[in-house]
């Protein structure tokens, strides 16, 4: 679409200034619009193509990353090699990948779906679904090399972007600062970001109040404005159809007017057809399709870019260029924001102080490794240069809540819904000391209290704990294979120990455990024994996902010995191990698993039971798997369909089965499954239907299983 407003004025005033001998000034204008902002990369790779020379940009929340990159000197081309390079999913996530999570903090993934901070007993909601530290680091590594340059008119083509501060209702050009904090500033939508403090302003995306900013452009001095304008009109109510509909239709809404202003205002105006993409739609496919959507509308506007060619024939791109910062030395460090975290536990981690040389990229490491440990919301770094030629590093610091409230909900095949609450407190009397508190309740009642000394860093190699437990379980008791009715298992009692640490990726723990448990038929008088003794346990936990695993491997072992002589009334040995690999190439995903147990003397009956069915051995019903020895194995292949969908072939193997008086065992016997996995909200929705035997000690009769859970895993 192509709009020459009030031509005839507009090619007299243009014709004045070139036979005035002054080439007119052109404006760059990028609407915001989410992801469809990719689109607005064809028009710079045809500017760059035909070389016209920008003298001005302006730009909206996703535009004004695009914007901001060219005007430090990308060219459209290596900005499109960014966008591709990036994984923009990940970068609005604010957890830190799995791998990099100290061990306390990765052992939590993958339980809790609602995360709240607390202030006194009461939880406290986040300001948005995502604060945006990963979105500021990745800008960060973009803009890091020049950072220095707090003018925004000092870039090789000036520029501005807009926000919106929710305090004074106003809108706020932003021309200098953090050029990267000033970008995350920009793109906060609301509800889904969280809002950036900015002196006492608190902005919000810009596209609430101007979302094609071709005023601000005229401001800066442009005479022509080229408005590339990626945005949709308002929805009908019919096209409303989920919160992100309503976000966008509120920002389009408050800013319809302006938008309407600001296209008539334009000289030239590019708008893409773009049809069914969603602000946060990230997938490949979606990107290509902008890409192309920005290629097509720049082919239909050609005679656009050849009118700019000629009215700008004598014009030269700049020349001007940014000299990147190459290790200057530190003059000073300043922390701002911090009020529970010491100054010198953050400085610790940022591995910089005064009079060494400024390593951006070991900086931005240090930072990912102090934001891992769960303390904060966001945390990134601001550089002010000197007229020395030394730099200021100012560390901004906005503290998460040390004590937490956290829930948690699951559908389970067997026990329905389960749900979960934990509240962990991080000491101030004692740093680094850590209490919690978890329960779940309604189809499973447990409540575990934990005290134990990890450090405020998270990795001190030993530390002690202290558990106690109680538990109500409901269990399916099989006999030999044959069904023995309902039981119940309760369970009071204690454990402690010392714990040992490698890293974030080895755990090995040995404890005393005591306590008072029974495991009989339902509506039996429950008489309880003490079971006490030790127990030694080792994790090796390299997987990069608990919910859906990509890549890794896990491995655990176990050793439990209870004795007369620890004060038990049973004498029992058990040893367990298991392990899981997963390796993927594109969409497929392939997993080997084995799992052993060996138990010797008066095993208890419920130590024996594998209890979550077709989770671990497909064509078997919960509780079904038992005996006093298990070895089996399991082989999966998993497709992935879409973004959130995924197809299952699975084969689980028993290779070895005694019974708990080892009278009956069984052997090599095959279970074939298939799945599907739907990922949503509340976390995977599973599938899985397989075949059985309805006894495999005797594996004659065979039938069908059919497994169903959601939600998250504790």
């Amino acid at each position: 679409m192509f709009f020459c407003k009030k031509k005839w004025i507009c090619l007299f005033f243009l014709f004045t200034l070139i036979h005035a001998g002054n080439s007119p000034k052109i404006g760059l204008v990028l609407s915001g619009g989410g992801s469809k902002g990719f689109a607005h990369i064809a028009t710079l790779k045809a500017l760059d193509s035909l070389n016209i020379p920008i003298d001005y940009i302006a730009g909206t929340s996703f535009g004004a990353i695009v914007g901001a990159m060219y005007a430090l000197g990308y060219t459209g081309k290596q900005i499109e090699e960014m966008a591709l390079a990036t994984d923009w999913y990940e970068v609005q996530n604010d957890e830190p990948e799995r791998k990099f999570l100290p061990y306390f903090r990765k052992k939590d993934t993958g339980k809790y779906q609602l995360d709240f901070g607390l202030k006194g007993v009461k939880p406290v909601a986040p300001t948005g679904l995502i604060y945006g530290q990963k979105i500021i680091l990745e800008l960060s590594k973009w803009t890091r090399n020049y950072e220095q340059v707090y003018d925004f008119d000092k870039f090789p083509i000036p520029f501005r972007c807009n926000a919106f501060d929710i305090i004074s209702g106003k809108e706020v050009i932003i021309k200098e600062g953090s050029l990267a904090n000033a970008l995350r500033a920009s793109i906060s939508i609301p509800t889904i970001f969280a809002p950036v403090e900015w002196g006492d302003a608190l902005l919000v995306d810009g596209g609430v109040v101007n979302n094609l900013p071709v005023d601000i452009a005229k401001e800066m001095g442009a005479d022509i404005i080229l408005a590339i304008d990626v945005s949709s009109p308002a929805q009908t109510k019919v096209n409303i159809n989920n919160m992100y509909d309503i976000i966008f239709q509120s920002i389009s809404v408050h800013g319809n007017d302006k938008w309407e202003k600001s296209k008539e205002a334009a000289d030239y105006l590019i708008h893409p057809e773009i049809n069914n993409v969603s602000l946060l739609d990230y997938r490949q496919s979606t990107i290509n399709y902008l890409f192309q959507a920005g290629e097509d509308a720049v082919e239909s506007n050609w005679d656009i870019f050849l009118q700019l060619q000629k009215l700008i024939k004598d014009s030269k791109k700049s020349a001007a260029k940014i000299n990147p910062l190459e290790n200057p030395k530190i003059r000073q460090v300043t922390i701002n924001g911090n009020k529970e975290l010491p100054k010198h536990f953050i400085l610790d981690y940022m591995g910089i102080e005064k009079g060494s040389q400024l390593d951006v990229e070991k900086l931005d490491a240090n930072i990912s490794q102090l934001y891992s440990l769960g303390y904060f919301k966001t945390l990134y770094y601001e550089i002010h240069p000197q007229l020395d030629g030394r730099v200021d590093i100012l560390i901004q610091v906005n503290e998460g809540s040390l004590r937490k409230f956290q829930l948690g909900i699951r559908w389970d095949n067997y026990y329905d819904l389960v749900g979960v609450a934990n509240v962990q407190l991080n000491s101030n009397w004692i740093p680094g000391l850590r209490i919690e508190n978890q329960t779940q309740f309604a189809g499973i009642q447990k409540n575990e209290f934990s005290v134990y000394y990890p450090s405020r860093k998270l990795n001190f190699p030993l530390y002690p704990f202290l558990r106690i437990t109680n538990s109500k379980y409901n269990y399916q008791y099989y006999n030999k294979g044959n069904y023995g009715g309902r039981y119940t298992l309760l369970s009071d009692g204690f454990t402690t120990g010392i714990g040992l640490l490698l890293k974030n990726y080895w755990n090995t723990e040995l404890n005393y455990f005591w306590k008072m448990e029974s495991f009989l038929p339902e509506n039996v008088s429950q008489n309880k024994e003490i079971i006490a003794g030790i127990n030694l346990s080792a994790q090796l936990d390299l997987l990069d996902d608990i919910l859906l695993p990509k890549n890794g491997i896990v491995v655990r072992g176990k050793y439990e010995n209870s004795s007369t002589e620890w004060g038990s009334a049973v004498n029992y040995h058990m040893y367990q191990g298991s392990g899981d690999i997963f390796f993927t190439r594109k969409r497929n995903t392939f997993r080997i698993a084995g799992y052993y147990h060996q138990g010797l003397n008066d095993l208890p009956k419920n130590l024996t039971t594998i209890s979550n069915g077709s989770q671990t051995f497909v064509g078997l019903k919960e509780f079904q798997l038992q005996g006093k020895t298990l070895l089996f194995s399991r082989f999966e292949y998993r497709y992935k369909h879409k973004k959130d969908i995924f197809a299952h072939l699975i084969l689980s193997w028993l290779i070895t089965a005694k019974s708990d008086d080892s009278h009956i065992s069984t052997e090599n016997i095959l279970c074939p499954g298939v799945g599907i996995t739907l990922l949503s909200p509340l976390g995977p929705l599973e599938f899985i239907w397989s075949r059985g035997p309805e006894n495999f000690y005797i594996n004659e009769s065979w039938k069908n299983v059919f497994h169903f859970s959601a939600g998250y895993k504790f």
